[in-house]
């Protein structure tokens, strides 16, 4: 998780001058995106998802941005490798991703908003139908938000 702290926060990437989503990440960051993908394929969903699920909730609980963007990131990698385990802890998942999306930071912001969107890839049917009507409303209204169109 470490590595994923490390981001930069460009006043740039806000303006969406840049159609490189990844812009203002380290090579530590991405290093650290890979490890978590290998470490989930290596260890796999029974063993990883538990320990996700109890220990990503902690990022969320402290001020810095950047734990937060660090743990939308890490669960939308785990959820790539890790659906048909993950389907068992969906709802605190999707919760979790949706209590972000009125972060006041546009990276965690972007950060929810993609995790959904991996969300949805890999769980496609079942999210749709159990959590729709979460998660189109939350959808919906990021849209709103014009002074920072990266998000």
């Amino acid at each position: 998780m470490k590595m994923l702290l490390d981001i930069e926060d460009d006043p740039g990437w806000h303006s969406a001058d840049s159609e490189d989503e990844d812009a203002n990440e380290s090579s530590n960051y991405s290093a650290g995106q890979e490890c978590l993908d290998r470490l989930a394929i290596s260890l796999g969903g029974n063993m990883i998802v538990p320990v996700a699920s109890e220990l990503l909730p902690a990022y969320l609980d402290v001020p810095e941005w950047q734990k937060h963007h660090a743990t939308l990131i890490a669960l939308a990698q785990i959820a790539k490798v890790c659906s048909k385990v993950m389907i068992k802890n969906l709802e605190q998942m999707v919760t979790m991703v949706l209590n972000t999306f009125p972060n006041p930071h546009p990276r965690v912001r972007w950060a929810a908003i993609n995790a959904i969107g991996q969300l949805s890839t890999d769980m496609g049917l079942y999210l749709q139908v159990q959590y729709h009507q979460q998660v189109l409303p939350a959808l919906a209204a990021s849209m709103d938000d014009f002074q920072n169109p990266q998000v």
